[in-house]
């Protein structure tokens, strides 16, 4: 099951990450009901939301090929969805007024970090 929440948040990242690069003032106005304005603001959002994101899969990926540490890559993903959903709960209490996108991320953030450490339990050292 380790590997499965691996792999699929892996190619979560991945596409998520693909597709901010591609069309981000699209995703970006179907995510936050807002588009980036000036170039430079589409710009970053390629940078941080496709290509951030797609480095995290891509990381996933290498991780679990290459080095086989699936106990690291629960690790990595524990730590990138507490630390969105903290930044995503801040931006809530601080800048209110968030759209249902932003309390479903943070529902999926909370629970698939929770998941990630609580299957950390359950690898053995040979598989970690």
């Amino acid at each position: 099951m380790a590997k499965v929440l691996v792999c699929a948040t892996a190619l979560f990242f991945l596409l998520y990450g693909t597709v901010f690069t591609l069309i981000p003032v699209e995703m970006a106005h179907w995510v936050t009901g807002a588009s980036p304005a000036p170039a430079s603001a589409t710009i970053d959002f390629r940078a941080t939301y496709g290509g951030a994101q797609f480095a995290i899969g891509l990381s996933l990926i290498c991780i679990m090929r290459w080095q086989k540490q699936t106990n690291l890559a629960l690790t990595v993903i524990a730590i990138t969805l507490f630390s969105m959903a903290f930044s995503r709960l801040l931006g809530i209490l601080v800048d209110g007024q968030a759209n249902l996108f932003m309390y479903l991320y943070l529902v999926a953030e909370v629970v698939f970090a929770a998941w990630a450490l609580y299957l950390k339990r359950s690898v053995t050292p040979l598989q970690s």
